[in-house]
C-alpha cells in the first residue's frame, strides 16, 4: 500500500528524520512517500520523497513533533492552517500518531486543530498533557511514546561514531555529548542567556575531566539550526567539540549515527528532545534540560534526570549529570508499548496496510 506520510518537515533535523525510519520500521511493506522542505533529502531513510504534497494514497500519518506551533499566539499563523489542511484532505483515511500539541497553540488554533483531530481515523500523542487537553475537548485520544523509541542502531553506525570521536582526539569514555538549539518567541528562553549557562556547564565539564561534544542535531531552518549555537558556545569554552552529523554524504542516518554516539560515551545531556529519545532507544540514561511539555513529560514518566531549563544552575546540576555516567536504561517495555499503539491506530483506519 501507498501511504503518505503528510506535514513532513525536513531530513535535516535529526529527530524527524529519525521518525519517518521509524515509521518506515513499523510499516515495512508500505510503499511510503512524503514531501519536506529540504533540496537533498536524505537518501538513507526509507522514504521516496516527491516534489509535492502526498496524493492518492491508501492511507496518511501525520508525522514530525511540534508541527502546530502556532507562532502568533493570538492569531493563526499560514503554516498552522496548511498543516491542518493536511488533516483535512483525507480525515477518515488518516492517523495522527507521536505528535505533541505545544502551548502556543491555545484559543481560537486549539479549537480549529480538535474540530479537524475528531475526524481522524485515530489521534495518538507522545506526551500527557497533550492527551489531557485533547481529551478534555472531547478529542479520542491515546498515550503513547515518541514512535523514534523502535528505532536500532547498527554495526556500521557504531564505526562511523568510533571514528567521528577519533578524529576529534577523544576518547568515548571520557566525552560528554550535548544538544543544543536556537530559541525564538515559540519558545520562552532567553538565547543569550542559554548560552552562557551551557557554556559554564561545558567549562565545568571539562573541570571534571570530560570532554564536552555539542552534537548538532539540527541543520535545518531559521532558530531550528544549532551551528550558530554550537559555535557561540565554543568561543566562550574552547575544549567544546562540535560534531556535525550533517557535514557529509551519509552513509547511514544521522539519527543511527546519534544513537551509536549515544551508546559508546560517557555522559549525554539532552536539549534536544530527540536526544533524550535516541539515547534512551540505545539503552542509555540522559540528563534531560527540557524547555516544553514533551520534556517534561518524558522525565516524569520515565523517572528520568534532569531539571527544566529556565531554572538551570551549571553549578548545582553538575554532579547530578556525573550521577549519569555509565547509567543503563532498559527501553524493551517503552518500544513494545509504541508498536502496540501504533497497531492500533491503523487497525482504525477502513482500508489497513
Amino acid at each position: 500500500m501507498r501511504i503518505g506520510l503528510i506535514n513532513a518537515y525536513s531530513t535535516l533535523n535529526l529527530g524527524d528524520a529519525a521518525i519517518y525510519s521509524a515509521f518506515r520500521k513499523l510499516l515495512p511493506g508500505a510503499d511510503l512517500i512524503a514531501h519536506v522542505q529540504d533540496e537533498r533529502p536524505d537518501p538513507t531513510l526509507g522514504v521516496t520523497f516527491l516534489q509535492n504534497r502526498p496524493t492518492d494514497c491508501g492511507a496518511y500519518i501525520s508525522v514530525g513533533g511540534d508541527i502546530f506551533n502556532n507562532s502568533r499566539e493570538w492569531f493563526v499563523t499560514k503554516a498552522f492552517l496548511m498543516n491542518l489542511a493536511e488533516l483535512r484532505r483525507h480525515s477518515r483515511h488518516t492517523i495522527l500518531f507521536g505528535q505533541s500539541i505545544p502551548r502556543s497553540c491555545h484559543g481560537l488554533s486549539f479549537l480549529l486543530l480538535q474540530r479537524y483531530l475528531k475526524r481522524l481515523a485515530a489521534v495518538c500523542v507522545r506526551d500527557a498533557e497533550s492527551h489531557q487537553r485533547l481529551c478534555a475537548a472531547g478529542v479520542p485520544t491515546r498515550l503513547s511514546y515518541d514512535v523514534a523509541f523502535v528505532l536500532e542502531s547498527s554495526p556500521l553506525a557504531e564505526a562511523m561514531a568510533r571514528r567521528c570521536l577519533e578524529r576529534l582526539l577523544i576518547h568515548p569514555d571520557q566525552a560528554a555529548v550535548l544538544s543544543v538549539r536556537g530559541f525564538d518567541s515559540m519558545y520562552g528562553h532567553d538565547n543569550d542567556a542559554f548560552v552562557s549557562r551551557m557554556s559554564r556547564l561545558c567549562l565545568g565539564l571539562s573541570a571534571a575531566g570530560l570532554r564536552p561534544v555539542v552534537l548538532i542535531q539540527s541543520g535545518a531552518y531559521g532558530s531550528d539550526n544549532d551551528l550558530e549555537v554550537a559555535a557561540a558556545i565554543q568561543a566562550r569554552a574552547p575544549a567544546t567539540a562540535i560534531l556535525n552529523p550533517f557535514a557529509d554524504s551519509p552513509a547511514v542516518p544521522s539519527w543511527q549515527l546519534a544513537m551509536a554516539l549515544f551508546s559508546l560515551v560517557g555522559v549525554v545531556i539532552a536539549v534536544r528532545f530527540h536526544t533524550a529519545v535516541l539515547s534512551l532507544a540505545a539503552g542509555r540514561v540522559p540528563f534531560h534540560l527540557h524547555y516544553s511539555n514533551k520534556g517534561r513529560d518524558l522525565c516524569r514518566r520515565l523517572d528520568l534526570p534532569g531539571c527544566d531549563l529556565a531554572s538551570l544552575e551549571p553549578s548545582a546540576v553538575l554532579p547530578a549529570i556525573l550521577a549519569t555516567r555509565g547509567r543503563r536504561f532498559d527501553h524493551g517495555a517503552v518500544r513494545e508499548q509504541v508498536q502496540r499503539d501504533f497497531q492500533w491506530c491503523v487497525d482504525q483506519l477502513p482500508h489497513k496496510p
